[in-house]
């Protein structure tokens, strides 16, 4: 039946570790450990009796894996799933958390704290339609805080990293400052996750970002999609930017 990979990242021995769904195997979030070459030395499924769905990991400090979602298995409606293993993918603990309609998780990373932060999409909270959904999780996964950021139309967060003074870059896409249009949203945070300064960048015909890393010269990197710009139809899109959000001119 379907099977997706969605995540992939090469482990502190050599191999890789990849994150996925399946169909073929159960109904659940597809973990797959491999060696240097790509072959398996071991899967896990986190299966559930719906729609669940894994879209990011990173291996811990303590050398497990933490592991972002979606899951229908609990609720009628969709929810955030959070999963920490250890190292061989059996499970530590879990974390669901959503609202009385469909939210999700993107995107997750450990932070310097030991926590975890998350971005995500939720239509249960915010300020109507769907909004981006940021959430600081402890160690053990219980929530610290979270914060929404969008307007009335549909907004979505795709991708959050930590930088480096302790505050946090989120991309996503906006429909709420153009209802024709989605605009690529950049939103920087402090450590507490309150809104520093956002921008939107592109196009008028539709373009969203769906990763960022920040830049050793402080700026950030952002790759996403474009119907504004590009050869026709959906092109890749490629924005560099400084510190504050604007975009490079390009060559600089």
């Amino acid at each position: 039946s379907n099977d997706y990979g969605s995540s992939v990242q090469q482990t502190s021995d050599g191999g890789y570790i990849a994150l996925g769904s399946t169909n073929s195997f159960g109904n659940g979030i597809y973990l797959i450990k491999t060696d240097s070459i790509g072959d398996s030395l071991w899967s896990k499924i986190y299966d559930g009796s719906s729609d669940d769905y894994g879209t990011d990991l990173q291996q811990t400090t303590d050398g497990g894996y933490i592991i972002i979602g979606r899951t229908q298995s609990i609720e009628d409606n969709r929810d955030v799933w959070l999963i920490k293993t250890d190292s061989n993918g059996n499970e530590d603990w879990t974390m669901t958390s959503g609202g009385s309609n469909d939210d999700y998780g993107s995107s997750v990373q450990q932070t310097t704290g030991e926590g975890y932060i998350i971005i995500g999409t939720t239509k249960s909270f915010g300020n109507g339609n769907k909004d981006l959904w940021l959430i600081k999780t402890n160690s053990n996964g219980n929530e610290d805080w979270n914060q929404t950021f969008g307007g009335s139309d549909n907004d979505h967060g795709y991708d959050v990293q930590q930088t480096t003074d302790g505050g946090y870059i989120i991309i996503g896409r906006t429909l709420s400052f153009d209802e024709n249009s989605y605009f690529v949203w950049l939103i920087k945070t402090d450590s507490d996750g309150t809104e520093v300064w956002n921008k939107t960048l592109g196009g008028n015909n539709g373009d969203w970002g769906s990763s960022i890393q920040q830049t050793t010269d402080g700026g950030y990197i952002i790759i996403g999609r474009t119907w504004s710009y590009g050869n026709g139809g959906s092109d890749v899109l490629f924005i560099k930017t400084d510190s504050e959000g604007n975009t490079v001119p390009y060559g600089n």
